[in-house]
Protein backbone atom coordinates (compact mmCIF):
# COMPACT_ATOMS: atom_id res chain seq x y z
CA UNK A 1 0.00 0.00 0.00
CA UNK A 2 2.70 2.71 0.55
CA UNK A 3 4.66 2.18 -2.34
CA UNK A 4 1.19 2.06 -4.28
CA UNK A 5 0.56 6.10 -2.55
CA UNK A 6 4.25 6.73 -3.20
CA UNK A 7 3.95 5.82 -7.07
CA UNK A 8 0.77 7.73 -7.19
CA UNK A 9 2.20 10.47 -5.61
CA UNK A 10 6.02 10.24 -7.93
CA UNK A 11 2.17 10.22 -11.14
CA UNK A 12 0.60 13.46 -9.76
CA UNK A 13 3.76 15.13 -9.41
CA UNK A 14 5.38 14.08 -12.77
CA UNK A 15 1.68 15.27 -14.03
CA UNK A 16 2.30 18.78 -12.15
CA UNK A 17 5.81 18.93 -13.65
CA UNK A 18 4.81 18.13 -17.19
CA UNK A 19 1.94 20.95 -17.34
CA UNK A 20 4.30 23.52 -16.36
CA UNK A 21 6.92 22.44 -18.91
CA UNK A 22 3.81 22.91 -21.28
CA UNK A 23 2.48 26.09 -20.09
CA UNK A 24 6.25 27.22 -20.14
CA UNK A 25 6.50 26.28 -23.96
CA UNK A 26 3.31 27.81 -24.79
CA UNK A 27 3.78 31.09 -23.13
CA UNK A 28 7.64 30.96 -25.11
CA UNK A 29 6.15 29.80 -28.72
CA UNK A 30 3.00 32.08 -28.22
CA UNK A 31 3.49 35.10 -25.92
CA UNK A 32 6.66 36.23 -27.29
CA UNK A 33 5.42 35.58 -30.87
CA UNK A 34 3.04 37.91 -31.15
CA UNK A 35 5.25 41.16 -29.17
CA UNK A 36 7.99 40.10 -31.80
CA UNK A 37 5.70 40.36 -34.92
CA UNK A 38 4.48 43.66 -33.66
CA UNK A 39 7.69 45.12 -33.57
CA UNK A 40 9.15 43.66 -36.55
CA UNK A 41 6.10 44.71 -38.43
CA UNK A 42 6.12 48.69 -37.32
CA UNK A 43 9.95 48.48 -37.60
CA UNK A 44 9.27 47.43 -41.50
CA UNK A 45 6.83 50.75 -41.49
CA UNK A 46 9.14 53.03 -40.05
CA UNK A 47 11.88 52.22 -42.49
CA UNK A 48 9.88 52.47 -45.41
CA UNK A 49 7.98 55.73 -44.21
CA UNK A 50 11.56 56.92 -43.76
CA UNK A 51 13.01 56.04 -47.01
CA UNK A 52 10.19 57.65 -48.93
CA UNK A 53 10.89 60.78 -46.55
CA UNK A 54 6.94 60.76 -45.21
CA UNK A 55 7.01 60.90 -41.76
CA UNK A 56 3.46 60.30 -41.60
CA UNK A 57 2.27 58.38 -38.31
CA UNK A 58 6.02 57.77 -37.64
CA UNK A 59 5.78 58.92 -34.06
CA UNK A 60 2.51 56.65 -33.17
CA UNK A 61 4.26 53.48 -35.16
CA UNK A 62 7.48 54.01 -32.50
CA UNK A 63 4.80 54.52 -29.62
CA UNK A 64 3.72 51.26 -30.61
CA UNK A 65 7.51 49.64 -30.65
CA UNK A 66 8.34 50.95 -27.79
CA UNK A 67 5.29 49.21 -25.83
CA UNK A 68 5.60 46.10 -27.67
CA UNK A 69 9.13 46.12 -26.50
CA UNK A 70 8.44 46.81 -22.34
CA UNK A 71 5.58 43.85 -23.19
CA UNK A 72 8.88 41.56 -24.07
CA UNK A 73 11.16 42.64 -21.40
CA UNK A 74 8.43 42.11 -18.72
CA UNK A 75 7.65 38.43 -20.13
CA UNK A 76 11.17 37.59 -20.45
CA UNK A 77 11.85 38.87 -16.65
CA UNK A 78 8.88 37.29 -15.56
CA UNK A 79 9.88 33.88 -17.65
CA UNK A 80 13.63 34.08 -16.12
CA UNK A 81 12.26 34.34 -12.37
CA UNK A 82 9.96 31.57 -13.23
CA UNK A 83 12.39 29.11 -14.42
CA UNK A 84 15.08 29.90 -11.94
CA UNK A 85 12.18 29.32 -9.01
CA UNK A 86 11.77 25.62 -10.53
CA UNK A 87 15.26 25.01 -10.31
CA UNK A 88 15.95 26.87 -7.16
CA UNK A 89 18.34 28.84 -8.16
CA UNK A 90 16.81 31.97 -6.27
CA UNK A 91 18.41 32.37 -3.16
CA UNK A 92 16.32 34.00 -0.46
CA UNK A 93 18.12 37.11 1.03
CA UNK A 94 16.00 38.81 3.77
CA UNK A 95 16.76 42.23 4.85
CA UNK A 96 14.99 45.00 6.60
CA UNK A 97 12.83 46.72 4.42
CA UNK A 98 10.20 49.68 4.56
CA UNK A 99 6.93 48.48 2.65
CA UNK A 100 5.77 52.18 2.62
CA UNK A 101 9.11 53.07 0.53
CA UNK A 102 8.92 50.48 -1.78
CA UNK A 103 5.43 50.40 -2.72
CA UNK A 104 6.21 54.11 -3.47
CA UNK A 105 9.34 53.23 -5.71
CA UNK A 106 7.30 50.81 -7.66
CA UNK A 107 4.19 53.21 -8.48
CA UNK A 108 6.78 55.42 -9.94
CA UNK A 109 7.74 52.71 -12.34
CA UNK A 110 4.19 53.41 -13.62
CA UNK A 111 3.61 57.04 -13.37
CA UNK A 112 3.82 56.85 -17.26
CA UNK A 113 1.30 54.42 -17.69
CA UNK A 114 -0.95 56.07 -15.24
CA UNK A 115 -0.75 59.51 -16.70
CA UNK A 116 -2.18 57.39 -20.11
CA UNK A 117 -5.07 56.22 -18.72
CA UNK A 118 -6.03 59.07 -16.34
CA UNK A 119 -6.21 56.56 -13.55
CA UNK A 120 -5.48 57.99 -9.52
CA UNK A 121 -3.63 56.21 -7.24
CA UNK A 122 -4.55 56.68 -3.41
CA UNK A 123 -2.28 55.38 -1.06
CA UNK A 124 -2.85 54.27 2.83
CA UNK A 125 0.98 53.08 3.75
CA UNK A 126 0.51 53.70 7.64
CA UNK A 127 3.63 54.58 9.44
CA UNK A 128 6.42 52.97 8.57
CA UNK A 129 5.94 49.23 8.00
CA UNK A 130 9.19 47.48 8.61
CA UNK A 131 9.88 44.26 7.55
CA UNK A 132 12.37 41.34 7.21
CA UNK A 133 12.00 40.44 3.65
CA UNK A 134 13.83 39.42 0.01
CA UNK A 135 13.76 43.12 -1.79
CA UNK A 136 13.82 41.14 -5.44
CA UNK A 137 10.94 38.80 -4.34
CA UNK A 138 8.51 41.56 -2.81
CA UNK A 139 9.27 44.54 -5.66
CA UNK A 140 7.92 41.25 -7.92
CA UNK A 141 5.32 40.70 -6.23
CA UNK A 142 4.20 44.81 -6.05
CA UNK A 143 5.31 45.35 -9.67
CA UNK A 144 3.26 42.42 -11.14
CA UNK A 145 0.47 43.80 -8.68
CA UNK A 146 0.48 46.87 -9.32
CA UNK A 147 0.89 46.70 -13.32
CA UNK A 148 -2.17 44.46 -13.26
CA UNK A 149 -4.21 46.98 -11.22
CA UNK A 150 -3.04 49.49 -14.41
CA UNK A 151 -3.73 47.05 -16.98
CA UNK A 152 -7.69 46.13 -15.77
CA UNK A 153 -8.56 49.62 -14.63
CA UNK A 154 -10.10 51.63 -16.97
CA UNK A 155 -9.54 55.19 -18.15
CA UNK A 156 -9.90 57.60 -15.34
CA UNK A 157 -10.34 55.30 -12.53
CA UNK A 158 -8.72 54.41 -9.51
CA UNK A 159 -6.54 52.46 -7.58
CA UNK A 160 -6.23 52.25 -3.60
CA UNK A 161 -2.73 50.72 -2.51
CA UNK A 162 -3.16 50.40 1.52
CA UNK A 163 -0.82 48.60 4.50
CA UNK A 164 -2.94 47.29 7.62
CA UNK A 165 -1.13 45.58 10.30
CA UNK A 166 -1.62 43.45 13.30
CA UNK A 167 0.33 42.25 16.16
CA UNK A 168 2.30 39.40 13.38
CA UNK A 169 1.81 40.35 10.21
CA UNK A 170 1.42 43.52 7.59
CA UNK A 171 -1.07 43.19 5.07
CA UNK A 172 -0.70 45.00 1.47
CA UNK A 173 -3.96 45.43 -0.42
CA UNK A 174 -3.67 46.53 -4.15
CA UNK A 175 -7.39 47.55 -5.13
CA UNK A 176 -8.63 48.62 -8.69
CA UNK A 177 -12.36 49.68 -9.86
CA UNK A 178 -11.82 48.21 -13.11
CA UNK A 179 -12.95 45.20 -15.19
CA UNK A 180 -12.82 42.43 -12.47
CA UNK A 181 -12.33 38.60 -12.80
CA UNK A 182 -15.65 35.63 -12.78
CA UNK A 183 -15.54 33.55 -9.79
CA UNK A 184 -14.94 30.33 -11.94
CA UNK A 185 -11.74 32.10 -12.91
CA UNK A 186 -10.57 33.29 -9.31
CA UNK A 187 -8.96 29.54 -8.43
CA UNK A 188 -7.08 29.44 -11.62
CA UNK A 189 -5.37 32.23 -11.24
CA UNK A 190 -2.36 30.80 -8.94
CA UNK A 191 -2.22 27.50 -11.33
CA UNK A 192 0.38 27.35 -13.57
CA UNK A 193 -1.37 24.41 -15.28
CA UNK A 194 -4.67 26.17 -15.67
CA UNK A 195 -3.83 29.66 -15.56
CA UNK A 196 -5.21 32.00 -18.41
CA UNK A 197 -4.43 35.87 -19.59
CA UNK A 198 -6.76 38.59 -20.13
CA UNK A 199 -6.45 41.75 -22.13
CA UNK A 200 -6.50 44.77 -20.27
CA UNK A 201 -8.57 47.66 -21.00
CA UNK A 202 -6.53 49.28 -23.70
CA UNK A 203 -5.73 45.85 -25.07
CA UNK A 204 -2.37 45.50 -23.09
CA UNK A 205 -1.11 41.51 -23.13
CA UNK A 206 -0.34 39.78 -20.44
CA UNK A 207 0.44 35.83 -19.78
CA UNK A 208 -0.90 34.78 -16.17
CA UNK A 209 2.50 34.12 -14.97
CA UNK A 210 3.29 37.08 -13.05
CA UNK A 211 0.78 35.85 -10.80
CA UNK A 212 1.94 33.02 -10.14
CA UNK A 213 5.28 34.03 -9.25
CA UNK A 214 3.86 36.86 -6.89
CA UNK A 215 2.02 33.46 -5.39
CA UNK A 216 5.77 31.30 -5.21
CA UNK A 217 7.54 34.72 -3.87
CA UNK A 218 4.86 35.22 -0.84
CA UNK A 219 5.05 31.94 0.46
CA UNK A 220 8.70 31.79 0.24
CA UNK A 221 8.04 34.54 2.82
CA UNK A 222 5.65 32.13 4.89
CA UNK A 223 2.62 34.83 4.01
CA UNK A 224 -0.08 34.62 1.99
CA UNK A 225 -1.73 35.93 -1.25
CA UNK A 226 -5.21 36.00 -2.14
CA UNK A 227 -7.83 38.25 -4.13
CA UNK A 228 -11.60 39.55 -3.91
CA UNK A 229 -13.07 40.40 -7.12
CA UNK A 230 -16.93 41.13 -8.51
CA UNK A 231 -17.15 40.97 -12.16
CA UNK A 232 -17.33 44.79 -13.60
CA UNK A 233 -16.53 46.34 -10.39
CA UNK A 234 -13.03 45.57 -9.75
CA UNK A 235 -10.71 43.62 -7.84
CA UNK A 236 -8.22 43.84 -4.40
CA UNK A 237 -5.33 41.53 -4.37
CA UNK A 238 -4.02 40.80 -0.77
CA UNK A 239 -1.05 39.25 0.86
CA UNK A 240 0.29 39.18 3.87
CA UNK A 241 4.08 39.18 5.04
CA UNK A 242 5.56 38.91 9.07
CA UNK A 243 6.16 42.05 10.55
CA UNK A 244 9.58 42.79 11.98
Amino acid sequence: KQLEEALKQSEASLKELNAAKDKFFSIIAHDLRGPFNTIIGFCNLVHEKLREGNYTDVQEFIGIIHTSTKQVLDLLVNLLEWSRTQTEQIKFSPETLDLAELVNQICDLYMINTRQKSITIHKKLGQNPMVVADKAMISTVLRNLISNAVKFTNTNGRIEISVHSNDHQHIVSIADDGIGIQKERIDKLFKIEESYSTAGTENENGTGLGLILCHEFVRKHQGNLWVESELNQGSTFYFSIPKL
